[in-house]
């Protein structure tokens, strides 16, 4: 039994798409991110991996030639050697350093293009992500800002990709070339080897220290920054400058940015710190090994021991060796610190990720069908609340129905559309469609027969036609670059398939210009629309188009109810559309739109509830369920909260109409409450 209980809440909680308490996830170690994202950029391109490997080997190139250059040219001179073979051996080494040179040049601007590219595939796969990701994840506070960062390091810091390339790279270089350097400093001394390793660890954990303090502190840093933004933003956006000039808001601007400023300098102070930590225990342990390198060798010189060419080779060979040393932990260092960014991507992936569906069939209704959708025993709460928002709610829609939904702020309207949507899925009960559990079926396959207008809809920065259509509208092109290519080759028969094509695409745009045209009619926009200069084809937008067209708060959701009749989905949902509108002119609004939606699930959120009562049924919602349900006047005669709260609306709009015959709109009219 106890098996079988578990199995059934396992079941559960794979269904709610992750509601609930989540369990805690482990942390990874710095290994494993490193392996990953290795894995990763080796998938996303193998030629760009390969080219880091080829990039050390050029290195150490350089490096032994650099240094075995000055000490041949030493010896050639000291032991008297022709100008011919001090110029050969110089031809040599020095054109061996120059096609290295160049071969390192054109690795590395090799990279920076490909590294460009990973980039901005991966911040598009980010991007995709985020928009196929379950709708509870959108809705978090920090959401927003954790994808804008993500995509911000892959699309324009560029050394996310190739920093941590070239960290990895040069781990590999320091390690062949200590190898080899410590073969050549085998026969010096001992205490010199030790010495610049003491001083590298050294180096090292400090670097460590510092770096832990970034990772533990940067997301603070980053709020701030985002917070300045926001606030700079806000002094100078079209939507936010009649207020910021009305209300005179630059000093307050100003002080809210300045404290935020000062909380960031706090880290910029501190930041700066360790760096400057860093770098003085570098110079400190460099100047200890490195004085100690050239006193030991003058000293072997002093005593006929070492020639002068042996101490130029030695003084590049100790010098090298510590220059290997400190690459180690320098490119240590990056990598705990891009191990530390892809152990927030990992972490942030992870939760897009949660509760996604896996492989459910997908619903098919037949044309012109509207299904039947029942709430049995639904209790809904969000995320780490312990409150549910709806309880025990039983409810069927019937097709075609208009319904309507009122109630108080917070009585659960917005959610109860949120899980008839499929955004969301019952904490507890099932949601049933033709009496099928919607959990059978896919969200997005559910979602296509849904049209609606929500509170917080937004137009987007293109031309006020595909706004409306949004992707659904027809293809008007011709086809593409290799249909017509093939066209062109298969003669006579492909030209008459090709005349049928532009005749059925020539009637699909008149056919979609035509339901344009009602839509536009239906939400009293025809006549705007054509005063447009360019009709449907102005663009929207005032950031993004110097010539976009301006909208009045009522313009804008009669477009979004524009958008929402042109989709003809069998389910339509409007909550608060009409929120900008006076209320007779929400009335006739609904009243052509009840037209509109026959023989369609039409569900209405509306505190006005004079504009509901054309509806077949309305739902008086409070404390997460329904208190009253009925129409108008069923509600009317049972004399409840309904009829108290319609009173008292009415007796306002009653005065504010007798305001408006008398010519005293405007005046305070004497509250009621």
């Amino acid at each position: 039994m106890k098996k079988k209980k578990k199995a059934e809440e396992a079941s559960q909680a794979d269904q709610s798409g992750g509601q609930g308490q989540q369990p805690e996830e482990k942390k990874r170690t710095v290994p494993e991110n490193l392996l990953y994202w290795m894995r990763t950029l080796y998938r996303e391109s193998p030629g760009f991996v390969w080219l880091y490997l080829a990039g050390c080997g050029v290195a150490v190139g350089i490096s032994l030639l650099g240094v075995y250059m000055p000490s041949v040219l030493v010896a050639d001179i000291t032991e008297g050697g022709s100008v011919r073979s001090i110029l050969g051996d110089l031809a040599v080494l020095g054109g061996g350093l120059v096609c290295l040179y160049l071969l390192s040049n054109w690795l590395e601007r090799t990279k920076g293009i490909l590294g460009s590219r990973i980039g901005q595939r991966q911040a598009l796969q980010a991007t995709d992500l985020a928009l196929e990701t379950n709708y509870d994840n959108i809705e978090r506070a920090d959401f927003p800002e954790e994808i804008w960062q993500l995509v911000e390091r892959h699309m324009w810091t560029r050394d996310y990709n190739t920093g941590f390339l070239e960290a990895f790279a040069a781990v590999l270089t320091a390690v062949v070339g200590m190898i080899l350097y410590t073969g050549m400093l085998s026969g010096l001394s001992l205490w010199i080897l030790l010495l610049v390793i003491a001083g590298t660890a050294l180096n090292y954990v400090v670097g460590i220290r510092c770096n832990r303090w970034d990772a533990r502190n940067r997301h603070k840093w980053i709020t701030l920054d985002y917070k300045m933004v926001y606030l700079s933003r806000s002094t100078s956006t079209y939507e936010a400058s009649k207020d910021v000039h009305l209300y005179w808001m630059p000093p307050w601007l100003r002080k809210m940015f300045n404290r935020e400023l000062k909380q960031r300098l706090h880290y910029t102070v501190r930041q700066q710190g360790n760096y400057f930590l860093v770098s003085a225990v570098n110079g400190f342990s460099q100047m200890v090994w490195e004085g100690a390198a050239y006193l030991y060798l003058i000293y072997l010189v002093c005593e006929g021991r070492l020639d002068a060419a042996g101490f130029v080779l030695y003084i590049g060979v100790v010098r090298g060796f510590a220059g290997w040393c400190g690459s180690i932990v320098q490119a240590i260092r990056q990598l705990h610190e891009k191990a530390s960014y892809v152990e927030e991507q990992r972490h942030f992936f992870d939760k897009l990720q949660r509760g996604r569906e896996k492989e459910k069939e997908g619903l098919v209704l037949a044309a012109g069908h509207v299904p039947e959708i029942s709430f049995e025993h639904v209790t809904f709460r969000y995320d780490g609340s312990q409150t549910p928002v709806l309880k025990d709610l039983n409810l069927t829609l019937k097709p075609g129905e208009n319904l309507a939904l009122v109630g108080l702020n917070g009585a659960g309207k917005t959610t109860f559309i949120k899980l008839l949507c499929g955004f969301y899925d019952p904490t507890e009960g099932k949601i049933l469609i033709d009496g099928v559990d919607r959990s059978r079926y896919s969200k997005d396959s559910w979602l296509k027969y849904f049209s609606g207008v929500f509170q917080d809809a937004e137009l987007f920065p293109m031309s006020l036609e595909e706004n409306l259509a949004l992707g659904t509208a027809p293809d008007s092109g011709e086809g593409s670059g290799e249909e017509k290519a093939a066209g062109r080759k298969a003669g006579a028969e492909p030209k008459q398939h090709n005349a049928q094509r532009r005749q059925e695409q020539h009637n699909d745009q008149e056919n979609h210009g035509t339901h344009m045209d009602a839509c536009l009619k239906m939400a009293d926009l025809e006549d705007k629309i054509k005063k447009l200069p360019q009709g449907l084809k102005t663009m929207f937008g005032k950031e993004s188009y110097e010539d976009a067209a301006d909208f009045s708060g009522g313009e804008m959701q009669k477009l979004m109810l524009a958008r929402a009749l042109y989709k003809e989905a069998p389910l339509l949902v409007l909550d608060e559309p009409t929120a900008a509108l006076d209320p007779l002119m929400e009335s006739e609004l609904y009243q052509k739109y009840r037209r509109f939606s026959e023989h369609r699930t039409t569900v209405f959120i509306s505190h006005r509830l004079a504009s509901t009562r054309f509806c077949d049924r309305i739902l008086l919602m409070e404390d997460g369920g329904v208190a009253e349900s009925g129409t108008h006047e069923e509600l009317l005669e049972r004399d409840g909260k309904y009829a108290w709260m319609f009173r008292l609306q009415s007796k306002y709009y009653q005065k504010k109409e007798a305001q408006k015959e008398a010519g005293l709109e405007g005046e305070e009219v004497e509250k009621e409450i």
